[in-house]
Protein backbone atom coordinates (compact mmCIF):
# COMPACT_ATOMS: atom_id res chain seq x y z
CA UNK A 1 0.00 0.00 0.00
CA UNK A 2 1.14 3.52 -1.07
CA UNK A 3 0.49 6.33 0.60
CA UNK A 4 -0.41 10.14 0.45
CA UNK A 5 0.38 12.61 3.28
CA UNK A 6 -0.99 15.91 3.38
CA UNK A 7 0.11 17.87 6.82
CA UNK A 8 -0.51 21.74 8.04
CA UNK A 9 0.88 22.74 10.86
CA UNK A 10 -1.59 25.20 12.36
CA UNK A 11 -5.16 26.25 11.25
CA UNK A 12 -4.63 29.16 9.12
CA UNK A 13 -3.32 26.30 6.86
CA UNK A 14 -6.51 24.10 6.63
CA UNK A 15 -7.64 25.97 3.47
CA UNK A 16 -4.64 24.75 2.25
CA UNK A 17 -5.10 20.71 2.78
CA UNK A 18 -7.54 20.42 -0.79
CA UNK A 19 -4.66 21.77 -2.53
CA UNK A 20 -1.94 19.57 -1.23
CA UNK A 21 -4.65 16.49 -1.80
CA UNK A 22 -5.41 17.70 -5.31
CA UNK A 23 -1.64 17.68 -6.30
CA UNK A 24 -0.79 14.17 -4.31
CA UNK A 25 -4.05 12.95 -6.27
CA UNK A 26 -2.63 14.21 -9.95
CA UNK A 27 1.12 12.36 -8.76
CA UNK A 28 -1.10 9.41 -7.74
CA UNK A 29 -2.05 9.35 -11.17
CA UNK A 30 0.73 9.85 -12.76
CA UNK A 31 1.98 6.87 -11.00
CA UNK A 32 -0.66 4.94 -12.61
CA UNK A 33 -2.55 4.67 -8.59
CA UNK A 34 -5.83 4.77 -9.85
CA UNK A 35 -8.38 3.52 -6.73
CA UNK A 36 -8.26 4.63 -2.91
CA UNK A 37 -8.21 2.46 -0.81
CA UNK A 38 -6.98 -0.51 -3.52
CA UNK A 39 -3.56 1.75 -4.68
CA UNK A 40 -3.07 4.06 -2.01
CA UNK A 41 -4.24 5.79 1.22
CA UNK A 42 -5.03 9.32 1.51
CA UNK A 43 -4.01 10.52 4.90
CA UNK A 44 -4.68 14.10 6.67
CA UNK A 45 -2.51 15.51 9.11
CA UNK A 46 -2.91 18.92 11.36
CA UNK A 47 0.29 19.22 13.91
CA UNK A 48 -1.99 21.56 15.97
CA UNK A 49 -3.54 18.79 17.42
CA UNK A 50 -0.15 16.84 18.54
CA UNK A 51 -0.98 14.25 20.34
CA UNK A 52 -3.73 12.97 18.12
CA UNK A 53 -1.58 13.61 15.16
CA UNK A 54 1.14 11.72 16.36
CA UNK A 55 -1.59 8.92 17.18
CA UNK A 56 -3.24 8.84 13.85
CA UNK A 57 0.45 8.60 12.31
CA UNK A 58 1.50 5.46 13.93
CA UNK A 59 -1.64 3.74 13.50
CA UNK A 60 -2.54 4.96 9.48
CA UNK A 61 0.81 5.13 8.18
CA UNK A 62 3.76 3.81 10.68
CA UNK A 63 2.08 0.59 11.85
CA UNK A 64 1.13 -0.49 8.75
CA UNK A 65 4.29 0.11 7.09
CA UNK A 66 6.24 -1.57 9.92
CA UNK A 67 4.11 -4.62 9.29
CA UNK A 68 4.31 -4.72 5.37
CA UNK A 69 6.55 -7.72 3.25
CA UNK A 70 6.70 -5.03 0.12
CA UNK A 71 7.59 -2.21 -0.28
CA UNK A 72 5.53 1.24 -0.28
CA UNK A 73 5.99 4.69 -1.78
CA UNK A 74 5.14 7.58 1.01
CA UNK A 75 4.51 11.13 -1.08
CA UNK A 76 3.94 14.68 0.23
CA UNK A 77 3.68 17.15 -1.61
CA UNK A 78 7.40 19.11 -0.35
CA UNK A 79 9.72 18.49 2.14
CA UNK A 80 8.54 20.96 4.13
CA UNK A 81 5.37 19.30 4.18
CA UNK A 82 7.53 16.07 5.62
CA UNK A 83 8.97 17.52 9.35
CA UNK A 84 9.57 21.23 9.94
CA UNK A 85 11.99 19.51 12.43
CA UNK A 86 14.58 17.54 11.66
CA UNK A 87 14.24 15.28 15.11
CA UNK A 88 10.92 14.73 14.87
CA UNK A 89 9.51 10.68 15.55
CA UNK A 90 7.77 10.62 12.23
CA UNK A 91 10.70 12.00 10.37
CA UNK A 92 13.74 9.22 12.17
CA UNK A 93 10.92 6.81 11.88
CA UNK A 94 10.53 6.82 8.15
CA UNK A 95 13.92 7.70 6.95
CA UNK A 96 14.83 4.22 8.56
CA UNK A 97 12.43 2.55 6.94
CA UNK A 98 13.58 4.28 3.65
CA UNK A 99 17.41 3.27 4.28
CA UNK A 100 16.36 -0.51 5.23
CA UNK A 101 14.63 -0.30 1.68
CA UNK A 102 11.00 -0.74 2.68
CA UNK A 103 9.62 2.54 1.56
CA UNK A 104 10.43 4.98 -0.93
CA UNK A 105 10.04 8.88 0.00
CA UNK A 106 8.49 11.10 -2.90
CA UNK A 107 8.15 14.69 -2.73
CA UNK A 108 6.85 15.80 -6.40
CA UNK A 109 7.28 19.53 -6.12
CA UNK A 110 10.56 18.92 -5.21
CA UNK A 111 11.30 16.56 -7.64
CA UNK A 112 13.41 14.37 -5.02
CA UNK A 113 13.09 10.96 -5.06
CA UNK A 114 15.03 9.12 -1.59
CA UNK A 115 15.44 5.68 -1.36
CA UNK A 116 18.09 3.10 0.17
CA UNK A 117 20.67 4.00 -3.02
CA UNK A 118 20.20 7.58 -2.51
CA UNK A 119 23.28 9.47 -1.99
CA UNK A 120 25.19 11.41 0.63
CA UNK A 121 24.08 14.60 -1.50
CA UNK A 122 20.18 13.93 -2.25
CA UNK A 123 20.03 13.29 1.79
CA UNK A 124 22.15 16.36 2.31
CA UNK A 125 19.82 18.08 0.39
CA UNK A 126 16.33 16.63 2.23
CA UNK A 127 18.12 17.92 5.78
CA UNK A 128 18.88 21.36 4.21
CA UNK A 129 15.40 21.48 2.63
CA UNK A 130 14.21 20.23 6.34
CA UNK A 131 15.90 22.82 8.13
CA UNK A 132 14.80 25.62 5.68
CA UNK A 133 11.40 24.83 6.65
CA UNK A 134 12.30 24.74 10.42
CA UNK A 135 13.91 28.21 10.09
CA UNK A 136 11.37 29.67 8.15
CA UNK A 137 8.50 28.17 10.76
CA UNK A 138 10.91 29.38 13.78
CA UNK A 139 11.13 33.08 12.24
CA UNK A 140 6.86 32.82 11.94
CA UNK A 141 7.11 32.05 15.88
CA UNK A 142 9.56 35.01 16.64
CA UNK A 143 7.04 37.58 14.23
CA UNK A 144 4.19 36.02 16.42
CA UNK A 145 5.78 36.35 19.68
CA UNK A 146 7.24 40.05 18.72
CA UNK A 147 3.51 40.68 17.94
CA UNK A 148 1.69 39.03 21.01
CA UNK A 149 4.58 41.46 23.31
CA UNK A 150 3.46 44.60 21.44
CA UNK A 151 -0.34 43.71 22.01
CA UNK A 152 0.31 43.18 25.67
CA UNK A 153 2.36 46.24 25.73
CA UNK A 154 -0.38 47.95 24.68
CA UNK A 155 -2.59 46.35 27.17
CA UNK A 156 -4.35 43.90 24.40
CA UNK A 157 -4.89 40.06 26.25
CA UNK A 158 -3.83 37.68 23.53
CA UNK A 159 -6.16 34.66 24.75
CA UNK A 160 -9.46 34.09 26.46
CA UNK A 161 -10.72 36.37 29.07
CA UNK A 162 -10.94 35.22 32.44
CA UNK A 163 -14.92 34.29 33.74
CA UNK A 164 -16.92 37.19 34.35
CA UNK A 165 -15.51 38.76 30.87
CA UNK A 166 -16.38 37.60 27.83
CA UNK A 167 -14.28 37.28 24.00
CA UNK A 168 -16.28 39.33 21.18
CA UNK A 169 -16.03 39.70 17.37
CA UNK A 170 -17.08 42.25 15.02
CA UNK A 171 -17.37 41.43 11.47
CA UNK A 172 -17.52 43.10 7.81
CA UNK A 173 -20.10 42.69 5.69
CA UNK A 174 -18.47 39.69 4.10
CA UNK A 175 -18.10 37.88 7.56
CA UNK A 176 -14.61 38.48 8.12
CA UNK A 177 -13.29 39.34 11.14
CA UNK A 178 -11.87 42.85 11.62
CA UNK A 179 -11.72 43.29 15.12
CA UNK A 180 -11.52 41.15 18.31
CA UNK A 181 -12.33 42.67 22.00
CA UNK A 182 -13.19 41.59 25.48
CA UNK A 183 -16.13 43.03 27.40
CA UNK A 184 -18.27 42.77 30.87
CA UNK A 185 -19.78 39.13 30.61
CA UNK A 186 -22.95 40.85 32.38
CA UNK A 187 -24.43 37.67 33.72
CA UNK A 188 -20.89 36.50 35.53
CA UNK A 189 -19.19 39.63 36.50
CA UNK A 190 -22.05 40.86 39.32
CA UNK A 191 -20.89 37.30 41.01
CA UNK A 192 -17.34 37.26 40.86
CA UNK A 193 -17.44 41.08 42.48
CA UNK A 194 -19.18 39.01 45.11
CA UNK A 195 -16.81 36.69 45.50
CA UNK A 196 -14.05 38.79 46.17
CA UNK A 197 -16.21 41.09 49.18
CA UNK A 198 -16.80 37.78 50.53
CA UNK A 199 -13.32 36.75 50.63
CA UNK A 200 -12.19 39.99 52.04
CA UNK A 201 -14.56 39.24 55.04
CA UNK A 202 -11.47 36.04 55.78
CA UNK A 203 -14.07 33.20 54.10
CA UNK A 204 -12.48 30.37 52.53
CA UNK A 205 -12.40 29.70 48.86
CA UNK A 206 -14.75 26.17 49.73
CA UNK A 207 -17.25 28.39 51.51
CA UNK A 208 -17.17 31.03 48.31
CA UNK A 209 -17.86 27.92 46.26
CA UNK A 210 -20.49 27.11 47.79
CA UNK A 211 -22.57 30.57 48.28
CA UNK A 212 -21.98 31.52 44.72
CA UNK A 213 -23.39 28.01 43.65
CA UNK A 214 -26.42 28.80 45.90
CA UNK A 215 -26.46 32.36 44.26
CA UNK A 216 -26.13 30.64 40.64
CA UNK A 217 -22.96 31.47 38.88
CA UNK A 218 -21.57 28.74 36.73
CA UNK A 219 -18.97 27.75 34.08
CA UNK A 220 -18.70 29.25 30.45
CA UNK A 221 -18.54 25.42 29.51
CA UNK A 222 -21.56 23.48 27.47
CA UNK A 223 -22.61 21.93 31.11
CA UNK A 224 -22.52 24.79 32.82
CA UNK A 225 -21.48 23.40 36.04
CA UNK A 226 -20.75 25.44 39.66
CA UNK A 227 -16.87 26.55 40.07
CA UNK A 228 -15.05 25.00 42.55
CA UNK A 229 -12.63 25.96 45.43
CA UNK A 230 -9.36 25.64 43.47
CA UNK A 231 -11.26 27.99 40.61
CA UNK A 232 -12.26 30.32 42.92
CA UNK A 233 -8.62 30.27 43.95
CA UNK A 234 -6.94 30.94 40.67
CA UNK A 235 -9.92 33.37 40.03
CA UNK A 236 -9.34 35.49 43.40
CA UNK A 237 -5.39 35.55 42.73
CA UNK A 238 -6.26 36.85 38.85
CA UNK A 239 -5.30 40.21 39.21
CA UNK A 240 -6.73 40.57 35.84
CA UNK A 241 -10.08 41.54 37.47
CA UNK A 242 -8.44 45.27 38.78
CA UNK A 243 -6.58 46.26 35.87
CA UNK A 244 -3.74 43.81 35.32
CA UNK A 245 -2.88 40.98 33.21
CA UNK A 246 -0.38 38.21 33.88
CA UNK A 247 1.27 36.69 31.28
CA UNK A 248 4.15 33.86 31.04
CA UNK A 249 5.24 32.77 27.59
CA UNK A 250 7.95 30.16 26.98
CA UNK A 251 11.17 30.79 28.56
CA UNK A 252 10.07 32.68 31.17
CA UNK A 253 11.40 31.88 35.02
CA UNK A 254 8.46 34.30 36.08
CA UNK A 255 4.82 36.01 34.38
CA UNK A 256 4.99 39.42 33.56
CA UNK A 257 2.39 42.04 34.81
CA UNK A 258 0.46 44.77 31.91
CA UNK A 259 -1.66 46.97 32.31
CA UNK A 260 -5.17 46.22 30.22
CA UNK A 261 -7.48 48.54 28.36
CA UNK A 262 -10.52 46.84 29.56
CA UNK A 263 -13.34 47.80 32.41
CA UNK A 264 -12.25 46.40 35.88
CA UNK A 265 -14.52 44.41 37.67
CA UNK A 266 -13.07 44.76 41.08
CA UNK A 267 -11.95 47.87 42.84
CA UNK A 268 -8.55 48.31 43.58
CA UNK A 269 -8.59 48.53 47.61
CA UNK A 270 -10.91 45.76 47.70
CA UNK A 271 -8.35 43.39 45.49
CA UNK A 272 -5.66 44.56 47.87
CA UNK A 273 -7.84 43.69 51.31
CA UNK A 274 -8.35 40.40 49.22
CA UNK A 275 -4.74 39.85 48.98
CA UNK A 276 -3.99 40.78 52.63
CA UNK A 277 -6.40 37.84 53.63
CA UNK A 278 -4.91 35.27 51.38
CA UNK A 279 -1.45 36.45 53.20
CA UNK A 280 -2.45 36.50 56.59
CA UNK A 281 -4.37 33.09 56.09
CA UNK A 282 -1.33 31.61 54.49
CA UNK A 283 0.90 33.27 57.00
CA UNK A 284 -1.11 31.80 59.91
CA UNK A 285 -1.45 28.47 58.68
CA UNK A 286 -0.95 24.94 60.75
CA UNK A 287 -2.14 21.50 60.03
CA UNK A 288 -5.28 22.16 61.54
CA UNK A 289 -6.01 25.07 59.96
CA UNK A 290 -8.95 23.47 57.19
CA UNK A 291 -10.57 22.85 60.77
CA UNK A 292 -13.83 25.48 61.86
CA UNK A 293 -11.67 26.80 64.39
CA UNK A 294 -12.95 30.31 66.16
CA UNK A 295 -9.61 31.38 67.57
CA UNK A 296 -6.82 30.56 64.14
CA UNK A 297 -4.87 33.31 64.61
CA UNK A 298 -4.37 33.68 68.23
CA UNK A 299 -1.02 33.93 69.78
CA UNK A 300 0.40 32.83 73.15
CA UNK A 301 0.99 36.08 75.21
CA UNK A 302 4.39 34.51 76.81
CA UNK A 303 6.93 33.61 73.80
CA UNK A 304 4.21 34.83 71.05
CA UNK A 305 3.50 31.46 68.72
CA UNK A 306 0.99 30.47 67.60
CA UNK A 307 -1.84 28.67 69.82
CA UNK A 308 -2.79 26.02 68.20
CA UNK A 309 -6.32 24.20 68.51
CA UNK A 310 -7.55 20.17 68.62
CA UNK A 311 -10.89 18.58 68.77
CA UNK A 312 -13.69 18.27 69.21
CA UNK A 313 -12.38 14.96 71.55
CA UNK A 314 -13.56 13.65 74.98
CA UNK A 315 -17.05 12.96 75.93
CA UNK A 316 -17.86 16.13 75.87
CA UNK A 317 -16.64 16.96 72.31
CA UNK A 318 -14.86 19.88 73.73
CA UNK A 319 -12.21 21.49 71.52
CA UNK A 320 -8.71 22.42 73.05
CA UNK A 321 -6.02 24.96 72.54
CA UNK A 322 -2.61 25.26 73.34
CA UNK A 323 0.45 26.88 72.82
CA UNK A 324 3.49 25.38 69.97
CA UNK A 325 6.18 26.46 72.58
CA UNK A 326 8.03 26.71 69.36
CA UNK A 327 10.24 29.13 71.15
CA UNK A 328 11.33 27.04 73.96
CA UNK A 329 9.05 25.14 76.55
CA UNK A 330 6.90 27.14 79.35
CA UNK A 331 4.38 24.50 80.85
CA UNK A 332 1.85 25.57 78.58
CA UNK A 333 -1.46 23.87 79.34
CA UNK A 334 -4.52 22.85 77.40
CA UNK A 335 -7.48 25.36 77.30
CA UNK A 336 -10.58 24.75 77.05
CA UNK A 337 -11.77 26.58 73.47
CA UNK A 338 -15.63 27.12 75.44
CA UNK A 339 -13.91 29.24 78.24
CA UNK A 340 -12.30 31.70 76.05
CA UNK A 341 -15.61 32.31 73.67
CA UNK A 342 -17.78 32.65 76.89
CA UNK A 343 -15.13 35.67 77.50
CA UNK A 344 -15.70 36.87 74.26
CA UNK A 345 -19.42 36.43 74.90
CA UNK A 346 -18.98 38.42 78.32
CA UNK A 347 -16.91 41.56 75.58
CA UNK A 348 -19.49 41.74 73.16
CA UNK A 349 -22.56 42.06 76.03
CA UNK A 350 -20.83 44.99 77.00
CA UNK A 351 -20.21 46.58 74.09
CA UNK A 352 -23.65 48.27 73.69
CA UNK A 353 -24.69 51.61 71.89
CA UNK A 354 -27.72 52.77 73.85
CA UNK A 355 -30.70 53.22 71.00
CA UNK A 356 -31.08 56.66 72.04
CA UNK A 357 -28.01 57.54 70.73
CA UNK A 358 -27.80 55.62 67.64
CA UNK A 359 -29.38 58.88 65.70
CA UNK A 360 -26.20 60.90 67.51
CA UNK A 361 -23.91 58.41 66.20
CA UNK A 362 -25.16 58.43 62.86
CA UNK A 363 -25.31 62.13 62.88
CA UNK A 364 -21.28 61.88 63.82
CA UNK A 365 -20.72 59.52 60.49
CA UNK A 366 -22.25 61.80 58.44
CA UNK A 367 -20.04 64.61 59.38
CA UNK A 368 -17.78 62.90 58.49
CA UNK A 369 -18.80 61.37 55.23
CA UNK A 370 -19.61 65.12 54.31
CA UNK A 371 -16.04 65.77 55.03
CA UNK A 372 -14.87 62.57 52.65
CA UNK A 373 -17.25 63.76 50.19
CA UNK A 374 -15.72 67.20 50.11
CA UNK A 375 -12.48 66.39 49.60
CA UNK A 376 -13.43 63.94 46.94
CA UNK A 377 -15.48 66.51 45.30
CA UNK A 378 -12.41 68.74 45.33
CA UNK A 379 -9.88 66.19 44.58
CA UNK A 380 -12.28 64.92 41.67
CA UNK A 381 -12.07 68.75 40.46
CA UNK A 382 -8.06 69.10 40.35
CA UNK A 383 -8.27 65.63 38.79
CA UNK A 384 -10.64 66.78 36.10
CA UNK A 385 -8.72 69.82 35.63
CA UNK A 386 -5.61 68.16 34.58
CA UNK A 387 -7.40 65.41 32.54
CA UNK A 388 -8.44 68.75 30.49
CA UNK A 389 -5.38 69.84 30.18
CA UNK A 390 -3.76 67.23 29.25
CA UNK A 391 -6.63 66.89 26.32
CA UNK A 392 -5.82 70.40 25.20
CA UNK A 393 -1.99 69.25 25.05
CA UNK A 394 -2.84 66.56 22.71
CA UNK A 395 -5.20 68.67 20.44
CA UNK A 396 -2.19 70.83 19.95
CA UNK A 397 0.06 68.24 19.39
CA UNK A 398 -1.58 66.80 16.51
CA UNK A 399 -2.59 70.25 15.13
CA UNK A 400 1.32 70.50 15.34
CA UNK A 401 2.06 67.27 14.38
CA UNK A 402 3.74 68.40 11.20
CA UNK A 403 6.62 69.96 12.93
CA UNK A 404 7.26 66.50 14.21
CA UNK A 405 7.76 64.65 10.78
CA UNK A 406 11.44 63.80 11.19
CA UNK A 407 10.69 62.95 14.62
CA UNK A 408 7.67 60.38 14.39
CA UNK A 409 9.21 58.37 17.52
CA UNK A 410 9.88 61.14 19.59
CA UNK A 411 6.07 62.61 18.72
CA UNK A 412 4.51 59.04 19.59
CA UNK A 413 6.33 58.92 22.73
CA UNK A 414 5.05 62.26 23.72
CA UNK A 415 1.89 60.92 23.30
CA UNK A 416 1.87 58.25 24.81
CA UNK A 417 3.07 59.80 27.96
CA UNK A 418 0.04 62.11 27.84
CA UNK A 419 -2.25 59.18 27.18
CA UNK A 420 -0.72 56.90 30.22
CA UNK A 421 -0.77 60.11 32.44
CA UNK A 422 -4.97 60.69 31.61
CA UNK A 423 -5.51 56.95 32.64
CA UNK A 424 -3.75 57.27 35.81
CA UNK A 425 -6.37 60.30 36.52
CA UNK A 426 -8.99 58.21 35.39
CA UNK A 427 -7.84 55.03 38.04
CA UNK A 428 -7.35 57.73 40.42
CA UNK A 429 -10.86 59.12 40.22
CA UNK A 430 -12.14 55.63 40.35
CA UNK A 431 -10.70 54.79 43.27
CA UNK A 432 -11.75 58.10 45.19
CA UNK A 433 -15.28 56.83 44.25
CA UNK A 434 -14.30 53.57 45.50
CA UNK A 435 -12.79 54.46 48.60
CA UNK A 436 -16.17 56.64 49.52
CA UNK A 437 -18.19 53.53 48.88
CA UNK A 438 -15.87 51.57 51.46
CA UNK A 439 -16.41 54.16 53.80
CA UNK A 440 -20.18 53.86 53.70
CA UNK A 441 -20.33 50.09 53.93
CA UNK A 442 -18.01 50.13 56.88
CA UNK A 443 -19.87 53.46 58.67
CA UNK A 444 -23.38 50.30 57.67
CA UNK A 445 -21.09 47.46 59.74
CA UNK A 446 -19.98 49.49 62.52
CA UNK A 447 -23.54 50.72 63.49
CA UNK A 448 -24.73 47.24 63.27
CA UNK A 449 -21.92 45.91 65.24
CA UNK A 450 -22.51 48.93 67.89
CA UNK A 451 -25.85 48.00 68.46
CA UNK A 452 -26.04 44.34 68.40
CA UNK A 453 -22.56 42.92 68.85
CA UNK A 454 -23.36 39.66 70.92
CA UNK A 455 -26.52 39.24 68.35
CA UNK A 456 -24.61 38.90 65.42
CA UNK A 457 -22.26 36.51 67.04
CA UNK A 458 -24.69 34.22 68.46
CA UNK A 459 -27.17 34.03 65.74
CA UNK A 460 -27.63 30.49 64.18
CA UNK A 461 -26.91 31.72 60.83
CA UNK A 462 -23.42 33.00 61.61
CA UNK A 463 -20.96 30.95 60.19
CA UNK A 464 -17.37 30.50 61.89
CA UNK A 465 -16.04 32.68 59.23
CA UNK A 466 -18.27 35.52 59.86
CA UNK A 467 -17.53 35.16 63.57
CA UNK A 468 -14.07 35.52 62.88
CA UNK A 469 -14.22 38.51 60.91
CA UNK A 470 -16.89 40.20 64.26
CA UNK A 471 -13.78 39.50 66.09
CA UNK A 472 -11.25 41.01 63.49
CA UNK A 473 -13.36 43.84 63.16
CA UNK A 474 -13.62 44.45 67.24
CA UNK A 475 -9.81 42.98 68.34
CA UNK A 476 -6.51 43.86 67.48
CA UNK A 477 -3.22 41.42 68.51
CA UNK A 478 -5.31 38.78 70.69
CA UNK A 479 -3.25 36.66 72.75
CA UNK A 480 -3.90 34.09 75.65
CA UNK A 481 -2.55 33.42 79.00
CA UNK A 482 -3.39 30.80 80.70
CA UNK A 483 -6.87 30.48 80.60
CA UNK A 484 -7.32 34.58 80.32
CA UNK A 485 -7.65 36.51 76.68
CA UNK A 486 -5.71 39.42 76.25
CA UNK A 487 -6.67 41.81 72.99
CA UNK A 488 -6.42 45.73 72.14
CA UNK A 489 -9.96 46.98 71.62
CA UNK A 490 -10.30 48.72 68.14
CA UNK A 491 -11.84 52.36 67.67
CA UNK A 492 -13.99 53.24 69.02
CA UNK A 493 -15.24 49.76 70.77
CA UNK A 494 -12.81 50.58 74.13
CA UNK A 495 -14.59 54.38 73.99
CA UNK A 496 -17.99 52.71 74.07
CA UNK A 497 -17.84 50.03 77.17
CA UNK A 498 -15.68 53.03 79.18
CA UNK A 499 -18.56 55.09 78.49
CA UNK A 500 -21.03 52.16 79.09
CA UNK A 501 -19.57 51.36 81.93
CA UNK A 502 -19.93 54.57 83.11
CA UNK A 503 -22.81 56.56 82.20
CA UNK A 504 -20.64 59.47 80.55
CA UNK A 505 -22.45 59.38 76.70
CA UNK A 506 -21.77 63.02 75.52
CA UNK A 507 -21.50 64.56 79.12
CA UNK A 508 -19.63 67.46 77.85
CA UNK A 509 -22.07 69.86 75.68
CA UNK A 510 -19.32 71.29 73.18
CA UNK A 511 -18.98 71.06 69.65
CA UNK A 512 -16.35 68.34 69.31
CA UNK A 513 -18.36 65.78 71.19
CA UNK A 514 -15.87 63.22 71.79
CA UNK A 515 -15.60 61.21 75.25
CA UNK A 516 -11.74 61.75 76.90
CA UNK A 517 -10.70 57.91 77.29
CA UNK A 518 -7.02 56.69 77.06
CA UNK A 519 -6.34 53.76 74.71
CA UNK A 520 -5.17 50.52 77.45
CA UNK A 521 -4.86 46.80 77.07
CA UNK A 522 -7.88 45.05 77.91
CA UNK A 523 -7.58 42.06 79.50
CA UNK A 524 -11.26 40.04 80.34
CA UNK A 525 -11.40 37.88 83.66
Amino acid sequence: MNYLIARVSDAEQKKALPAQKRRLIEYAQSKGWTQEGIDYEYVEFDETAFKDNRKVFREKVLEPLLNSKKGSIVVHDKCDRFSRDSSSDEKVALVRLCKQAKIELHFPHDHLIMNCNSSATEWFQLDVNIALAGYYSAAIRDNVKRRFDQMLADGIWIGRAPIGYANYQEHDKNGKVIFKGIRIDTDRAHHIHQGFVLRSTGMSYKAIAKEMKKAGLRSRTAKGRPLNACQWEEILTDPFYVGRMRFKGRGMTAPKEYAHNYPRIVEPWLWDKVQEVKNHRANGKTKYSSKPFLFKNLKCHTCGYSITFDGPKGKGRNTYGKCTEYGGKHNAQWVNEALLIEQIRSLLRSITLPKNKLPELVTEIEKNHAHEQERYANTKIQLQKEYDELDKELDELFTDRKLFKSQHERFERMVKVIEKRQKDIQDELKDHSDGDKAFVIGASYLLDVCSRAAELFEAESSKVEQKRYLLDFILSNPTLDGEKLHFTLKEPFEDIIKLQEKQLWYARTDSNRRPSVPKTDALIH
